[in-house]
């Protein structure tokens, strides 16, 4: 007899794919506060060093949060939607060398993540005389 814990973890896999794989393609055109409500859906703590679904949820988590940076940093919801769109057609290209494979969230998440990471270093960064 199987405990009751073996099925929970064979299930896992498909949890994460069902919650996590479609809601990132989903995710790259709804708003900051929709990708955060539905990156809650994650049904546990990810391992960023993990399986690839657990590397793109912590990437998604990454680029949520520096949108929220960049939502302080640019004093604009509005204007953050228009970079945050900006960026998904961006990295949505970049990206596209690796569509349909697994690793297709990963390098578009990581290139939105490398965007956003240029444009804060850009406004907090002081002149320099």
């Amino acid at each position: 007899m199987v405990s009751g814990s073996v099925p929970l973890l064979l299930l896992a896999p498909l949890v994460i794919s069902a919650v996590l794989i479609p809601g990132s393609a989903q995710a790259a055109d709804d708003s900051l506060n929709q990708s955060v409500q539905q990156l809650r859906r994650f049904p546990f703590q990810p391992d960023c060093d993990g399986n690839t679904q657990e590397i793109v949820a912590c990437l998604w988590r990454q680029r949520n949060q520096n949108d929220v940076t960049l939502q302080r940093l640019l004093g604009s919801s509005a204007l953050l939607e228009q970079w945050r769109t900006s960026r998904r057609q961006v990295c949505e290209r970049a990206a596209a060398k690796a569509e349909g494979g697994s690793i297709h969230p990963i390098v578009w998440l990581g290139c939105e993540n490398k965007l956003n990471a240029a444009l804060i270093k850009e406004i907090s960064q002081p002149l320099v005389p």
